[in-house]
Order: C-alpha cells, then structure tokens, then sequence
C-alpha cells in the first residue's frame, strides 16, 4: 500500500475520531436545554448520557471481532450511518424513551472508531510509530471535545439543540460515504479474515496483564468524562453561579490539555524506548493530588480563577491514558489486537456511565435534605476523588513494559 494510501486512510478514521468526542459530550453542553424542553430530572440526564456510553460499552467486544474479522472500512462505514441515524431521532424526539434509543444508537454506532484506528496503526504503520500515532489521533480527536463545550454552547443557544444534532447527523453522513470510497487496509490477501474468534476472546480474558489496563480506563478516563460530558457543567453553575457558556469556557480548558499533552504524550513514550507505566504513574497521581487540592484544601470551591489552570492539568494527566493502548498491543499478539484493545476500551465507557449515573441519583437524593445545592454538587465531585485514588491503584498493577519478556512469538 503507498504511503499516502496510509495517511489518508488514517486520516479520515481520525476525523471521525472528532464527530465521535462531539458526540459522546454534547449533552453536557445541552444539559439545561434538554432537561427544560424534555422535562427531565438530574438522574434522567445523566441516564440520557450514559446511554451513550453504554451503547458503546456494549459494542466493543463485538466490534475487536469484527475488526479483525470483516475489516475496518466496512464495519466503520456502517457504525458511522447508525450514528447519523441516531443524531437525526435525537434531534426530532419529543419523547424521553425514544431519545434514550437515539443516544444508544450513538453509542453503537461511534464505537467502531478508535479500535479500527488502533487496528489500522498496527498493521499499515511501523511498530515504533504506534505511540506517536496515538498520541496524534488523540490531538485531532480532541478538537471534538472542544467544539462539544464553547461552540456547541454558542449554536445551540442561538439556533437550538435540535438543529445542532440535526446537523451533526448530516455531517456523520458524509463521513460514511468517505469512509466507504477512501479508506483502505492491509493489503488484498493479508487480511485475517480467518482468525479463530473464540481463541482470541479467550486468550485476551486470560490475560491477566489486560485487567489493569481495563481498571485504568474505567477510572482514570472515565471519572473526568463525567465531568467533561455531563457534571462538570452544572457544578461550575451550580457552585459560582456563573452561565453556561462562562461554564463551557472552563471546561474548555480540559480539552486544551488534551490537545498540547497527546503528541508530546505519545512521542514521548516512543523516545523514550516505552516508558509507559513510569508515565502513567505520574500522570495518576498527579489526578489525584489536584482532586485533593480542590476538594480537601479548598472545600470544593477553590478561587475561580485557578480553574482554567487545574482542568488544564487534569487534561494533560489524562490524556496519558493512550499509552494504555500501547501497552495492550505489546501484551497481545498482533492478530488479536483490535480484541484486546476492544475488551480494554469498555472499561472508559462502563466507568463514564456509573460514574456519571451514580452522581446523578446522589445529586437527586441530598437535593431533598439539608444540604445546599452548592454543597450537593461539592459531595457528588468526591466521586471523582475516589475514582482517581484507585486508578492510580490501578496503575501500580500495570505491567511494566520495560520487564516484559516476549511470550508472544509463539502464538
């Protein structure tokens, strides 16, 4: 395959790597619009945002199969028009239930991406590129989570919700036609199309070193998608009483982190020989030190004006999580790879909905009590506390790289 054939297949799973990240966000930056016009509560919203993730959850075994059985192209051309299909219900529904189908078919449908992307890296690029190649579809990817707070805010309070994921789906749309015409995988002959699935499964569930990895992504990324997609909005709110776009403002300042620290995050681990467990155990701990700072030293309501600085440093410990990726390629035979890197991915997605669930039904719950609304939104963030204390747990079981022997030739 030549080498542009790469770039622009790559190319154009990463761009709908960003509609994916809007997707997966918007409901935090509608929050307030959704819950007025579909008269909903704190736990239906957040049960409106999990719907997403467990839709997506859902799909990721079934799609690491199909993404080594059937192919990328095909299995992403049709993820993205069940999206779209979703976007457009969504969009029109006046009925709670049939927007909670909507969000699922998103679920579903977005959660072929980032598996066929890992894919594609391991088998159309070098070996000692695949680090740096994750950090940069996290660079782009990202963007999407920025136009999901300050622009997504802006359209929608101008031209409405509905039309802004009408729009999307139109969008989402186009790029499974693109997907279908442009993109292209391992050369005619080489695909294995005859991989042995249930040995794969097996082998990647007996594989004690994924579990780790899984734990990390349920708490390590997905307590702050809870925050970025859904609860972070109100808190700001809520908290100092500022506006939505001065609230999607802030929040903003995560995806930034995202966007400086993937590159430098990922090339980082490649010039370093994949130093990945050293990386991440700064990064998780610096999760939890600025999670302290906010909710022990200053009670939950720190100045306003070190907000951009502290979401800014949460983005940046995040985003180390792409060298999870990383590390389950290099734990998992090569043939296995969109398997492995599916079971893993489950875990940000199974973490975002509980997380962001269980906040939920706690808001609801200390609403009818003595507690303020400020100090119900204070309680609810020591979730998050607590979920990155055991992410760096879990990050100290991660198996180190650099001690690894290679167990998997033979298979």
């Amino acid at each position: 395959m030549s080498k542009t054939n790469r770039w622009v297949s790559w190319g154009i799973l990463v761009f709908g790597f960003v509609i994916v990240f809007f997707h997966r966000l918007a409901i935090g930056s509608v929050a307030d619009q959704l819950m007025m016009d579909l008269k909903l509560d704190s736990v239906q919203i957040a049960n409106l945002a999990a719907m997403t993730f467990y839709g997506y959850a859902l799909m990721q075994l079934p799609v690491g199969i199909m993404v080594d059985t059937i192919g990328v192209r095909k299995l992403c051309t049709v993820g993205m028009g069940v999206t779209a299909i979703g976007s457009f219900i969504f969009g029109l529904s006046h009925l709670i239930y049939l927007s909670y189908f909507a969000r699922l078919l998103v679920g579903i449908g977005t959660s072929v991406i980032i598996v066929s992307i890992m894919k594609l890296q391991a088998t159309l690029f070098q070996k000692n590129m695949y680090s740096t190649l994750s950090g940069l579809t996290s660079l782009f990817g990202n963007f999407g989570a920025f136009f999901a707070t300050i622009p997504l805010t802006f359209i929608a309070l101008n031209y409405g919700w509905r039309v802004t994921f009408v729009i999307l789906g139109v969008i989402t749309v186009v790029l499974s036609f693109a997907i279908f015409l442009f993109v292209k995988e391992t050369p005619k002959g080489t695909h294995e199309s005859n991989i042995k699935i249930k040995e794969g499964v097996k082998f990647v569930l007996s594989n004690k070193r994924n579990y780790p990895n899984f734990f990390i992504m349920v708490f390590f990324v997905g307590s702050l998608t809870a925050v970025l997609g859904l609860w972070g909005n109100g808190y700001l709110k809520t908290v100092y009483h500022m506006n939505g776009e001065k609230a999607a403002y802030y929040l903003s300042f995560i995806t930034y982190g995202f966007i400086l620290g993937a590159p430098i995050v990922g090339k980082g681990s490649d010039l370093l020989g994949g130093a990945i467990k050293k990386i991440m155990v700064f990064a998780s701990l610096g999760y939890v030190l600025l999670w302290l700072y906010i909710l022990v030293i200053y009670k939950g309501q720190p100045p306003v004006n070190q907000w951009p600085m502290l979401f800014f440093l949460m983005g940046i410990m995040i985003i180390c999580h792409i060298l999870v990726f990383s590390n389950v390629k290099n734990i998992n035979p090569l043939k296995y790879t969109g398997i492995a890197i599916s079971v893993v991915n489950v875990g940000e997605f199974v973490g975002s909905g509980i997380i962001s669930m269980t906040m939920g039904y706690l808001i609801k719950t200390l609403k009818g009590s003595t507690y303020s609304s400020e100090e119900v939104f204070k309680i609810a963030m020591i979730l998050v506390l607590v979920s990155a204390i055991l992410s760096f747990i879990s990050v100290l079981f991660m198996n180190d790289q650099e001690k690894t022997t290679d167990i998997l030739t033979n298979l």
